[in-house]
């Protein structure tokens, strides 16, 4: 498994007078340009309803924001954090369920959950998660409160904020680059296309209700989270509901599938899409139904999850006798788990990848004292293995 080179988050300077006023004079102008357009734009939905019961869905999703702001206020009376927090995971929640504008087919969860892949790794908690009812597993689940459901059946997560803050957003990024860096098994069937294939990795949103942060402070939070991380963890789309929403690309367009994101090549340039007319929760609704047409889910390799390697940071190993070599035994402190870290894997990775393979029952043979000549029973079972020896131990003293 690859690992990317983070770099240092760039630490801005104090703004000037100067910016802080261009700052305030764009943040005026905007919020009166929102005005003008959702005045005119509610006077044309409401001489249209005067003719039409149902005139399109750009009416139905304004009634659908008004309700969602409104519960959003509301839960401003609760006190505790995780409590006002799960209050507006089930505002979302209950539009994208209760509204009957999702397909059965895309279920959402119920509750937070964690995801796991064959590779032993897992997400963090994910607050709202979209997976197939028909066809998924729960992997673990204890009462209510703990689920751990497999990678392969899963669409994509969103990770829902109320009123973002910088470290609000860098800690939603990272749950959402947690659940996106999880590699799913491989799949040996054939598919047919029939247009652009679908993408074999799930998505992830990161939604927020609203923020005190100038909409230039977003844009630096997005770009820094793609400085520091590989493009497979970056975000399909950050959305904050009374601003717009933001996607990455690079000088000429930008894109949300997790194809647009990979077909990146020049400096990622992070694309704001303000909304002035009222329209971001009907944007949210369009792209998350986009995203999820887009995901390929797989059968799940329920055999592979049966006992998972070992991790290390981004790496997973296992050890060839099992639980014979998982542990060791110490006179004085009894049984002890053999673990690897990242940087000694590594430092194993890297030294095998330029060593010379030698046939399994050659080196065995040779380990024993014999003198590993009988070619014909090697040529029977051709397997080769590296031995990792920095120090050119001879075989009979290391094995």
């Amino acid at each position: 498994m690859s690992k990317s080179t983070p770099t240092k988050r760039v630490i801005k300077k104090r703004l000037t007078k100067a910016e802080k006023a261009d700052r305030a004079e764009f943040a005026e102008r905007e919020e009166r340009t929102r005005e003008m357009l959702k005045r005119m734009s509610d006077s044309a939905i409401a001489l249209r309803s005067r003719d039409r019961e149902f005139h399109g869905l750009e009416r139905e999703f304004r009634y659908h924001q008004e309700d969602m702001l409104r519960d959003f206020n509301r839960s401003k009376d609760i006190h505790h954090p995780r409590d006002v927090g799960l209050a507006r995971e089930q505002i979302l929640r209950k539009f994208l369920v209760d509204t009957g504008l999702i397909p059965d087919r895309y279920a959402a969860t119920s509750s937070s959950v964690r995801v796991a892949s064959t590779t032993g790794h897992m997400s963090n908690e994910l607050d709202l998660l979209f997976y197939d009812l028909n066809e998924s597993i729960s992997l673990m689940r204890r009462e209510n409160a703990y689920s751990v459901l497999p990678v392969e059946s899963t669409y994509g997560v969103i990770q829902v904020k109320s009123k973002v803050t910088r470290n609000d957003i860098r800690e939603g990024l990272r749950n959402v680059a947690s659940y996106k860096k999880l590699r799913r098994a491989s799949s040996s069937e054939w598919t047919i296309y029939s247009g652009k294939p679908k993408s074999q990795d799930g998505f992830g949103i990161l939604f927020a209700y609203d923020t005190d942060l100038d909409w230039s402070d977003l844009v630096d939070e997005v770009q820094a989270f793609a400085a520091e991380n590989s493009k497979h963890t970056w975000p399909n789309v950050v959305f904050i509901l009374s601003k717009g929403f933001f996607l990455y690309g690079d000088k000429t367009r930008s894109g949300f599938l997790n194809s647009h994101i990979a077909d990146i090549t020049d400096d990622v340039v992070v694309h704001g899409r303000p909304d002035r007319e009222g329209h971001g929760l009907y944007n949210f609704y369009s792209i998350l139904i986009a995203l999820l047409r887009n995901t390929l889910l797989q059968e799940i390799p329920v055999d592979l999850y049966f006992s998972l390697p070992f991790i290390a940071g981004e790496y997973s190993y296992k050890f060839s006798l099992g639980f014979f070599a998982e542990f060791g035994i110490c006179d004085q402190h009894g049984d002890y788990a053999r673990k690897l870290t990242e940087a000694k894997l590594i430092e194993v990775i890297e030294w095998c990848q330029s060593a010379t393979p030698i046939n399994w029952v050659r080196a065995t043979d040779i380990a024993y004292g014999k003198p590993g000549d009988n070619w014909e029973a090697y040529e029977r079972q051709n397997a080769e293995v590296r031995i990792y020896n920095p120090r050119n131990i001879p075989l009979p003293d290391l094995i």
